[in-house]
C-alpha cells in the first residue's frame, strides 16, 4: 500500500492506453513450454504475491471520491455547463461519479422509457425529471438510445438541445462504446470529455495489487490500463487459476453482432437484443446467447445479458478482427 492517491483523472484526448510489449511467435512458443514445465515467468505472480486482495476496490473511498472532486472542480471553473465523463466498461467510472453527486447533493435524472425512447419524446421525458434549477447527473448515456431505426432520433435530438444549454448544467457519463458510436454519429467536436487516468502500478498497488513493478506493469498492460479488468484478471486468472475464456473457433458474424450490441449498450434484456438484432431468429440467437454463457464470454443477470470482465479482452480482440467500430479505452 501507498500513502501518495494515485487515482487521476483527465481529459479523453490525453489518455494513453498501455499495452503489453508485442510477443513474436518464438516467444510464445517458449512461454507455453515453460508453462508446460511448471516455470513462472517473471511477470507471472506466485501464491505469496496473492494472499491480500479479496474486494474490488472501492470507487466511493475517500481517495477516490477526492480526486474526482477536486478534478471536477477545476473543469467547472473553466467550463460551466455539460460535461462529459467517458466510462469504459468495468472501470468503475459510473459508480464513482454516483458516490459523489450524492454527496454533491445532485439530481439523478432517470433514463428515458422505451416508449419515450421510440416516440423521441424529450419533452415528456424533461418533463418527469425531479429537476429544480440544480446541477444534474446522468449514469449511463447507453440507456438513452437503441440501435434500430426508431431507437436513435431520441439521441440525437436530446444530444443537441443539451449541448446548447437547454437542460442546465450537468455531468453525463457515458460508456466507451457508446461514445465511440455517438460521436462518429455526431458532426461536432463533443466538448468537454474526460475519463479516469490508465491505472498505473501505483495505484493498483495502492488498491492492494501486489507485485514487482515488472509484474504489475504487465497486469496493467493485459488489462489495457482498466482497473475493474485488471482486478478481475487478478482474482480469476491469477488468484484462482482459471483460464480466461476463448471465444470457439465457430464464433461468426453473428456472435460479432451480439457481443457487439452487448457492450454499445452495457447490456440488454433478451427483448431489447431481438430488436436491434432483428435479421437474426429468436432460435439462433438463444442458442448463442446459452452458448456464450457456457463459455464464461457473457453472463445473464439482473434479466439482461452482459460480457463479463474477464473475458472483455478476448472480446474487444475479437471485435477488432472484424473491423468493428472499437472504444479508444
Amino acid at each position: 500500500m501507498t500513502d501518495k492517491n494515485h487515482w487521476q483523472l483527465l481529459e479523453t484526448e490525453k489518455y494513453t492506453c498501455p499495452t503489453p510489449a508485442p510477443v513474436t511467435w518464438l516467444q510464445l512458443l517458449w512461454r507455453r513450454w515453460l508453462q508446460t514445465l511448471g516455470v513462472k515467468q517473471q511477470h507471472e505472480f506466485s501464491a505469496q504475491d496473492l494472499q491480500d486482495i479479496t474486494e474490488i476496490p472501492d470507487v466511493s473511498s475517500l481517495a477516490a471520491q477526492s480526486a474526482f472532486a477536486s478534478y471536477l472542480a477545476k473543469q467547472e471553473q473553466v467550463h460551466s455547463e455539460v460535461h462529459f465523463l467517458v466510462d469504459p466498461p468495468f472501470s468503475g467510472t459510473a459508480a464513482m461519479a454516483r458516490s459523489w453527486a450524492w454527496q454533491q447533493g445532485r439530481v439523478l435524472l432517470s433514463p428515458p422509457t422505451a416508449d419515450q425512447i421510440t416516440q423521441c419524446a424529450v419533452d415528456t421525458w424533461w418533463q418527469q425529471q425531479a429537476y429544480q434549477g440544480t446541477a444534474w447527473l446522468i449514469d449511463d448515456l447507453a440507456r438513452y438510445f437503441l440501435r434500430t431505426p426508431q431507437g436513435l432520433a431520441f439521441i440525437r435530438v436530446w444530444r443537441a438541445r443539451v449541448l446548447a444549454g437547454e437542460f442546465g448544467a450537468g455531468l453525463v457519463v457515458c460508456d466507451s462504446w457508446a461514445f465511440a458510436f455517438l460521436r462518429r454519429d455526431w458532426p461536432l467536436t463533443m466538448p468537454s470529455s474526460h475519463c479516469l487516468a490508465p491505472t498505473s502500478t501505483s495505484l493498483l498497488q495502492q488498491v492492494g495489487i501486489t507485485g514487482s513493478h515488472r509484474q504489475l506493469a504487465h497486469l496493467s498492460g493485459e488489462a489495457r490500463g482498466n482497473l475493474g479488468v485488471a482486478w478481475a484478471l487478478w482474482r480469476c486468472k491469477y488468484l484462482q487459476q482459471q483460464t480466461v475464456p476463448s471465444l470457439p473457433v465457430a464464433a461468426n458474424d453473428t456472435t460479432a453482432f451480439i457481443l457487439y450490441t452487448l457492450l454499445l449498450h452495457r447490456g440488454l434484456s433478451g427483448a431489447e437484443l431481438q430488436a436491434v438484432l432483428s435479421n437474426v431468429s429468436g432460435t439462433e440467437l438463444k442458442m448463442q446467447l446459452l452458448r456464450l454463457v457456457e463459455l464464461g464470454i457473457i453472463i445473464y443477470e439482473s434479466e439482461h445479458w452482459r460480457v463479463t470482465a474477464i473475458a472483455y479482452g478476448v472480446v474487444r480482440e475479437f471485435l477488432a478482427g472484424r473491423d468493428y467500430l472499437l472504444d479508444d479505452f
